[in-house]
């Protein structure tokens, strides 16, 4: 039975990191078959109806299908019902300063990036996974998130949240090795962050403001509503770091692989990043001498609109290999599909809906020849970050240091993929263990 399970869990793999079958299987049901149901599992395969099941919040659920995938207790991807979803991405938002924050993130993740990128540079080569992508963010956890590596073991910290970002994917057999890892994370961070909340709370002269977890403790002080307490700080803290840490990993992974696939999409982005580069030096320039306040504005435009252009490329190549290609609700009721349409269907109580972004992004109605990279789509077509009142709430935070990793690498000269299997995607169940990059050594 363990084999089975095994076979069954390294097959659900294969199809969320090798996407290729996955998009020729969804284009044919978009063509016979939009809305499937197949062992009584609904397929939805047209961006308008993915989009409208990700937009019903009370007809189609998350928690129902996420919960046994997470044994460290509730957080806000898990909550189902509406108000309190509501209440607590609230609370959660009202520690967030959006302006300040991405500032801190921009700055923190491009200077950790060249960091690690001079570490490496007299081998010419780097592991975008392992070391770039990974030391970053587990440092961004704990200067942004203030979760500090446990045991100060930052590799052991980046296992961890792989582990817990994992899990949420797919659920490996129970029993297995990768199964006892798992808990075995969970339970070491889990208990590790507990101490960190009961150290923030017995400081006599709390930091204020430095991290999302200094933010949140001040308010358990204050009055407020019975649900919110060191539990929900720790769940919550929990589940920032699985679904916020190694989810950016995998993208950046991901959008760096589709970018060496596709070449003169890879001139294009850094070109764009040079460019964005000198317009972000101007409008310093600018900033810190007596120029006109026109020409600073005008600087600043110039310098959001080649940040937009470059993440247009960006998102293009992270399209045709997304960080969550596949997502799964749950119906509680019987449901239409399609409504009001000849691809109606009937999805009963208790059924499983299947709402690939991977095929929302590659059906030809929204996105024109979507078999071709074009680095102009607008960027509300795509899904890399969910869609509704379930968005992902970290976005800022991943998409803000996912650009700046990505602006480090596009900085190398001869940057290309290590030669034979190193310079291919290597994964560890669902998550990327490994991707070689070389590049010849800046002068300067």
């Amino acid at each position: 039975m363990l084999i089975w399970r095994s076979v069954t869990y390294r097959t659900f793999c294969f199809f969320l990191n090798h996407h290729l079958p996955s998009k020729l299987i969804f284009a044919l049901l978009r063509r016979v078959r939009p809305v499937a149901i197949v062992w009584g599992i609904a397929i939805a395969t047209k961006a308008s109806d993915i989009r409208d099941v990700l937009d019903r919040f009370d007809d189609f659920l998350l928690g129902e299908v996420l919960r046994p995938n997470i044994p460290w207790g509730p957080f806000l991807m898990t909550i189902d019902w509406r108000d309190q979803h509501a209440r607590e991405r609230k609370l959660l938002q009202s520690i967030v300063k959006p302006a300040e924050d991405m500032r801190a993130l921009k700055e923190l993740s491009a200077e950790l990036s060249n960091s690690q990128i001079r570490l490496h540079e007299r081998c010419h080569s780097i592991d975008v996974v392992s070391q770039l992508a990974e030391p970053v963010m587990v440092a961004v956890a704990e200067k942004y998130f203030g979760i500090k590596p446990v045991g100060g073991d930052s590799q052991k910290m980046s296992r961890m949240m792989s582990d817990i970002a994992s899990l949420i994917m797919i659920i490996p057999p129970e029993g297995s090795r990768r199964w006892t890892e798992q808990r075995e994370s969970i339970e070491k961070l889990s208990t590790h962050i507990a101490g960190l909340i009961k150290d923030k709370m017995s400081e006599r002269c709390p930091v204020a403001s430095a991290t999302l977890l200094d933010r949140l403790i001040p308010l358990l002080n204050q009055c407020r509503p019975g649900w919110f307490d060191t539990h929900w700080v720790r769940r919550h803290v929990i589940g920032l770091a699985g679904t916020g840490t190694a989810t950016v990993v995998r993208a950046t992974t991901h959008a760096i692989d589709r970018l060496m696939a596709h070449p003169a999409a890879l001139r294009r982005a850094q070109t764009q990043a040079a460019r964005l580069d000198a317009d972000e030096k101007s409008e310093r320039l600018l900033a810190s001498g007596g120029a006109d306040q026109t020409l600073k504005d005008a600087a600043k435009l110039r310098t959001e609109q080649s940040l937009l252009r470059l993440r247009q490329i960006v998102y293009e190549a992270l399209r045709f290999r997304p960080m969550l290609p596949l997502l799964v609700r749950y119906c509680p009721r019987d449901t239409t599909l399609a409504k009001d349409t000849k691809r109606a269907r009937i999805v009963r109580a208790g059924s499983k809906v299947l709402v690939p972004p991977l095929a929302a992004m590659f059906d030809p109605e929204v996105m024109e020849m979507p078999w071709h990279f074009c680095s102009s789509r607008p960027l509300e077509d795509f899904l890399h970050f969910g869609y509704g009142e379930r968005s992902c709430f970290g976005k800022y935070v991943a998409d803000v240091v996912m650009m700046e990793i990505i602006r480090s690498l596009l900085r190398l000269p001869v940057l290309k993929r290590a030669a034979g299997p190193n310079g291919r995607v290597r994964y560890n169940g669902p998550v990327p263990s490994s991707l070689m990059l070389s590049f010849e050594r800046r002068r300067g």
